[in-house]
């Protein structure tokens, strides 16, 4: 194998055509450089220079060797490039799972900033439930993922909190607080609730239940069901009505009307939190965490000095 450091002496003497400018070029003293072509010229076994007092030149094989030895050093640089890009998380691929309700308002923008600061990070995509996307994580079928919490077994599972989100109710449009642009929630106590099951999605429950008793009473849930879209189905039929993230208003149901809640108790509203395995370290999930953090403290901070004002 020839040294990195071989080609780069015999590249500079190439194109310099001069050992003594080529040994200025390199900051060395001319005895070594001449010292290190001829070594050069042993391992590859043949002359790559013709060179006498008055002038050096390139032999036929030298001038292949030049050719080769550019390339060479050129892939070198690609690969330190990609070592270090992928060390600081700025190449390689990103497996990121989420909930549903993230992927129409929150996480859209976070995607676009995150393509657009890693553009040679490959996104693979899908969405989940939380319970399901922690099965995932463990199956190491995913890198990444956005839960709603509280979840019951984390064993093996890191999980921080990423944000809050806020629910809105979803009534049939021939509820009497169909017309109605914010309700109390404590004015719901008698009403009938469709919700996420307790096993696809618990947290979307533990909010409901922890906003309800909060306000001063347990509703009462007649149905549940493990999908967004079935359970508003069922609002559009009257069955009954849902607190739902509030990015659902996005979906214009026909028969479906969203009613803003308030509470002098508590906010109606669920956490977003990053799920990953305990033993984690891919530079490229560190990336997106930190990237998409910064981006949810920016948001948050606009929002408190909107409010201010």
């Amino acid at each position: 194998m020839i040294e990195y450091r071989k080609m780069q002496q015999f590249i500079a003497v190439a194109e310099e055509l001069s050992f003594q400018r080529a040994a200025e070029r390199l900051h060395m003293t001319q005895p070594p450089l001449s010292m290190a072509i001829q070594a050069l010229e042993e391992q590859v076994g043949v002359t790559l220079f013709d060179r006498n007092r008055h002038r050096v030149r390139l032999t036929a094989a030298g001038v292949a060797f030049l050719r080769e030895s550019r390339r060479a050093l050129a892939q070198a640089e690609v690969a330190v490039r990609s070592a270090r890009q992928a060390a600081v998380g700025e190449s390689g691929v990103l497996r990121l799972s989420f909930v549903p309700s993230a992927a129409t308002e929150f996480l859209p923008p976070i995607l676009r900033q995150f393509r657009a600061q890693y553009p040679t990070v490959r996104l693979i995509l899908t969405n989940d439930s939380s319970i399901h996307q922690l099965d995932a994580l463990r199956r190491q079928h995913v890198d990444l993922a956005i839960v709603v919490p509280p979840l019951h077994d984390l064993t093996g599972i890191h999980t921080s909190r990423l944000c809050q989100q806020k629910m809105v109710l979803a009534v049939p449009a021939t509820h009497s607080l169909a017309a109605c642009q914010r309700v109390q929630l404590s004015a719901l106590a008698n009403e009938s609730f469709l919700t996420f099951s307790t096993i696809e999605g618990p947290g979307f429950v533990a909010a409901l239940l922890d906003a309800c008793q909060k306000a001063g009473f347990f509703p009462r849930i007649i149905q549940d069901s493990g999908q967004l879209h079935t359970i508003l189905t069922m609002v559009a039929c009257g069955m009954g009505i849902a607190l739902v993230p509030q990015s659902t208003r996005r979906f214009q149901i026909d028969g479906i009307n969203y009613v803003e809640v308030s509470s002098p108790q508590a906010e109606a509203c669920y956490t977003l939190s990053f799920a990953m395995r305990a033993s984690e370290d891919n530079p490229v999930v560190r990336a997106f965490v930190k990237m998409a953090t910064a981006h949810v403290d920016k948001m948050e901070r606009g929002a408190r000095s909107e409010a201010r004002g």
